[in-house]
């Protein structure tokens, strides 16, 4: 696919979130708003074996599935792009109650050597087999040996370790506002969030630049 030149996008409020298109459940993948986060045990950047439901009965986690350390060209871009993005926001996302968690299909040596080369403020999970994306239904694309995520996918969890939210492809920019405004209205704590959802919106003019936000 060609890619076009595009315009400064404009900082999104929390009521355009909701102008996009709101679903149950995301075409393509596994599990949607309301399934349990699967229990699958991953090798963490930190070098403890862990679960992806780790965080259940602590706090609101956002799991990151993405493509960066073996990606190339538009793949690893975005991927770059999306893990400055969240390192530059981890003091908001921290104040919020909210850990982040990213997991790509590299190996351990992998990701060390991509975190020794960019800035990560949080822990990397190795899905090396791939255990956990066959679960989530996420979609892959393959290089030689290298499998990678086509597009990044996040999984918004509460406390009781359900989805609340899966946000596909979120521009970089805004991640960090785009996760917030998600994790608030799961919570019940923004009630002109809710109000905005109810309402009727044109949709948008280049929804491929848009992120698509499920939630209940």
């Amino acid at each position: 696919m060609t890619a076009k030149p595009r315009q400064p996008a404009s900082p999104p409020d929390e009521a355009s979130l909701h102008d996009e298109e709101l679903e149950a459940d995301v075409p393509g993948l596994a599990i949607g708003v309301g399934d349990p986060v699967p229990s699958v045990g991953l090798r963490a950047s930190d070098g403890y074996l862990l679960n992806l439901r780790s965080f259940v009965g602590k706090q609101s986690v956002a799991l990151l599935f993405f493509a960066a350390p073996t990606a190339s060209a538009t793949q690893a871009r975005r991927g770059n792009r999306l893990a400055e993005s969240l390192a530059a926001g981890a003091r908001r996302l921290a104040a919020a109650g909210v850990a982040v968690v990213g997991v790509t299909c590299d190996n351990e040596r992998q990701q060390t050597d991509w975190i020794a080369e960019h800035r990560w403020a949080y822990l990397l999970f190795s899905d090396e087999r791939r255990s956990a994306v066959e679960r989530v239904g996420i979609p892959l694309t393959v290089s030689g040996r290298n499998y990678n995520v086509a597009r990044p996918v996040f999984l918004i969890a509460g406390r009781d370790g359900l989805v609340d939210a899966i946000i596909l492809d979120p521009e970089p920019e805004y991640v960090v506002d785009i996760v917030l405004a998600a994790v608030r209205r799961a919570d019940g704590r923004d009630p002109d969030l809710v109000d905005a959802s109810s309402s009727t919106a044109a949709p948008p003019e280049d929804s491929a630049e848009q992120p698509t936000l499920a939630s209940s």
